[in-house]
């Protein structure tokens, strides 16, 4: 193997991982996090800067949608309900005094609901929400929602679209599938199955976490910890998906602009929210200093976002860069190789390393130990099975990233 590397002015920088106390529960076959209590912001992130946007126990902050109705306050149909019994669909529609024990409910059909705050442009905004069994859950995130637009949809607003993909093959096309930028941005091929449908979503009836993060024209869709997509308003891909969409002419929807966040009721009973927090964003993701800017694609001259952030992990923390020490790189590199017979790790230094390999939906997981080699292989066919391989060294995560065989 003829393969050198060199490095010199190379800075390890040590991070504070701010985040909200929290362990990671397997729900529904994903790894996810377990927020302390549901509704309720803990002291650090009021001290990172979010607030809550819905607090569980009312409408406070939000108002209605609808092409026959004037904004106002949410009426029949959403409902605030106990998770105890399972919701409306269970028959239990009681709501409990215990913010963390109250989930928001689609009752009707007809009306969305938005924030009254519509000054968000740059943010960091995180849901959960669940699809209920053998329905389709057809239901979006919307962002930068403007009411004077049309008071009856949501010409002016990127959808985070929901869906449960389970039930119906509807929505299993690149660009209407759960996690896509609905009509316009399809995700990234590790984050959909052959037949389009999400690879990242829970199985029908478990909670999902998802969270978009924006700065002026870029956007970036999180779901359950994993980057979906990423788009640039006035990109070649941008511009040509505007023109072929319902949106074209609808000149709102195609300006950098700040608005409110939507939740949509597109008819489909029962679809679940909770945990809805925020962050106005002062120092930019994508900037050259972000702690949050995936390194291989940096170099090559392509910036994206990290591939993995967990979602009770806070943006530009108090005291710290916002990463947790695991994922700063240090001196150690990695070039990794994954073809049919399987994947190969050579590392530029001799020594003893961890690797973990996990398919993108957390199902199958193996770890194995390096020592003292600069080489690693594990037979395999991935072609068709992405995985997530990660690199520790001396406690440390040295890499981590998405393969895929040809």
């Amino acid at each position: 193997m003829n393969w050198t590397m060199r490095f010199r002015n190379i800075l390890i920088v040590s991070s504070i991982a701010a985040t909200c106390a929290m362990t990671q529960s397997i729900d529904g076959g994903y790894r996810l996090d377990t927020l302390p209590v549901n509704n309720t912001l803990t002291s650090q992130e009021q001290a990172d800067g979010y607030v809550l946007l819905w607090n569980g126990l009312d409408f406070t902050g939000w108002k209605t949608n609808s092409s026959t109705t004037n904004p106002g306050n949410p009426g029949s149909n959403w409902a605030i309900v106990s998770k105890t019994n399972g919701g409306l669909d269970n028959g239990d529609s009681h709501k409990s005094t215990n913010p963390d024990s109250n989930m928001l409910e689609v009752a009707g059909s007809g009306n969305s609901i938005f924030t009254n705050d519509s000054t968000y442009l740059n943010f960091d905004w995180k849901v959960e929400w669940q699809a209920v069994q053998g329905l389709s859950g057809n239901a979006g995130l919307l962002y930068y929602y403007k009411v004077s637009v049309n008071t009856g949809n949501n010409y002016s607003a990127p959808e985070y679209q929901l869906c449960n993909s389970e039930f119906t093959s509807e929505w299993k096309t690149l660009t209407t599938t759960a996690g896509t930028n609905y009509l316009i941005t399809a995700m990234l091929p590790g984050r959909r199955n052959a037949d389009l449908s999400p690879s990242w979503v829970q199985k029908e009836g478990h909670w999902n976490q998802s969270r978009v993060i924006s700065w002026g024209a870029r956007a970036a869709h999180y779901g359950n910890g994993l980057r979906l997509l990423e788009y640039r308003k006035g990109s070649t891909q941008w511009n040509a998906a505007y023109a072929a969409s319902k949106y074209n002419g609808l000149g709102v929807y195609n300006t950098v602009h700040s608005g409110s966040f939507f939740l949509q009721d597109h008819g489909e009973k029962w679809m679940k929210y909770r945990n809805i927090r925020v962050k106005k964003l002062t120092q930019n993701p994508w900037g050259p200093t972000s702690p949050y800017i995936n390194r291989d694609s940096a170099a090559r001259g392509d910036t994206t976002l990290i591939d993995t952030l967990s979602f009770s992990t806070n943006l530009f923390p108090v005291g710290g860069t916002g990463v947790s020490s695991n994922t700063i790189v240090p001196r150690y590199q990695a070039k990794i190789v994954a073809n049919k017979d399987g994947l190969s790790v050579f590392f530029s230094e001799q020594g003893d390393y961890t690797i973990s390999v996990e398919d993108v939906r957390g199902f199958r997981y193996s770890a194995h130990a390096v020592q003292h080699s600069d080489r690693f292989f594990l037979p395999g066919h991935f072609a068709n099975s992405p995985r997530i391989l990660t690199i520790w060294k001396d406690g440390k995560k040295i890499r981590e990233s998405i393969v895929k065989g040809k």
